[in-house]
């Protein structure tokens, strides 16, 4: 840039007055252009914790469900969906104060469902779905307690 500038500046004074002649002024930018130039430095960036593009600054909300989608007598489906991405956790147990079994996968999308495995027959089982980590927000979302009961042993699936 120190050569451009130096060129530019001596074919101005090359034009403007007698040969060997230079103006104050550009006399005084040759000479500015001679001296080495100022390093620049990068402005600082502060980052700022902000949530992904389209997702709103609310926490995870449960917008529909559960809805028990299908029981065997051995097997159950659950269903629901939220309004940001989440993980996906269905506790259930056979005791409405015990829900001591998880069925989870840590990462969801808006519509989460779960497939109950192994479940005795002819048995009612109590559960709350929960989304958690949603996206951005950091937050969980649970629903109420509610229940299914599977079918008797050897009975053909149904869906609810």
């Amino acid at each position: 840039m120190n050569t451009i500038l130096t060129a530019l500046i001596l074919g101005l004074a090359m034009g403007s007055g007698p040969p060997g002649h230079m103006a104050p002024v550009v006399q005084q930018a040759a000479m500015q252009a001679s001296l080495p130039s100022p390093s620049i430095q990068s402005p600082r960036v502060q980052q700022l914790p902000l949530p992904p593009i389209g997702v709103g600054t609310r926490g995870v909300e449960i917008t529909q469900g559960p809805v028990v989608e299908h029981v065997t007598d051995t097997t159950a489906e659950i269903a629901w969906s939220t309004n940001v991405n989440s993980g996906t956790a269905l506790h259930y147990g056979t005791g409405p104060t015990h829900l001591d079994q998880t069925v989870s996968m840590p990462w969801g999308g808006l519509t989460h469902r779960v497939l109950i495995k192994n479940l005795k027959p002819n048995t009612t089982y109590y559960f709350k779905a929960e989304s958690g980590q949603a996206q951005g927000t950091g937050t969980i979302a649970e629903t109420a307690q509610a229940s299914f009961q599977t079918k008797p042993a050897g009975a053909l699936s149904e869906n609810k």
